[in-house]
């Protein structure tokens, strides 16, 4: 069984990838550690702090890769990368929680809001759905890792999560575009 656990940096893929796994008694792939460990990125965006990929022959070398894996949840923010999962789940997480979250990372303020702007506008979710049949989204916000994992194991999704929905939320994008411009 394939897992894949997606979202845009910071709703929280990583502790519940982990949290998952260990409950599912399955294995653990963390897909960016997996491009470091392998060489399979182009180069380093200083500006961006983070390794520009090379897609189809990360997607080649970690499809080959599952094959070889019966269980596994896999974290990544690019759901495309993934030929075949079980399971698709998009962690989402309010936007305005995101960005404090983000800030303490103490990232560039350009990186904070083109993640923040990301979740904002579902670009991982519009990508699993594009990619995968099925998609289950839940939104992390107010949620502990483990109650989450439980919402995975419950099959308990969100109908689609659209923070542009929220007047307040379109109102916060303005903002981070203001700081940009």
């Amino acid at each position: 069984m394939i897992i894949v656990i997606s979202g845009t940096p910071g709703v929280g893929k990583t502790v519940v990838s982990s949290l998952l796994s260990k409950r599912l008694s399955m294995s653990y792939l963390h897909v960016s550690n997996f491009v470091i460990d392998r060489k399979l990125y182009k180069n380093y965006d200083t500006v961006r702090s983070s390794y520009e990929i090379d897609d189809e022959l990360v997607a080649k070398e970690l499809n080959a890769y599952l094959k070889s894996l019966k269980n596994v949840v896999v974290e990544t923010v690019y759901p495309s990368l993934v030929d075949y999962a079980d399971k698709v789940i998009v962690l989402r997480r309010d936007p305005r929680e995101l960005y404090k979250e983000l800030n303490k990372r103490a990232w560039n303020v350009n990186k904070v809001i083109e993640n923040v702007e990301a979740e904002i506008l579902g670009y991982v979710s519009q990508e699993a759905s594009e990619w995968f049949r099925e998609v289950c989204e839940i939104n992390t916000t107010n949620l502990t890792p483990e109650e989450v994992v439980e919402k995975i194991l419950a099959e308990e999704c969100e109908k689609i999560i659209d923070w542009l929905a929220d007047p307040e939320i379109q109102e916060f994008m303005l903002s981070l575009d203001k700081i940009i411009n």
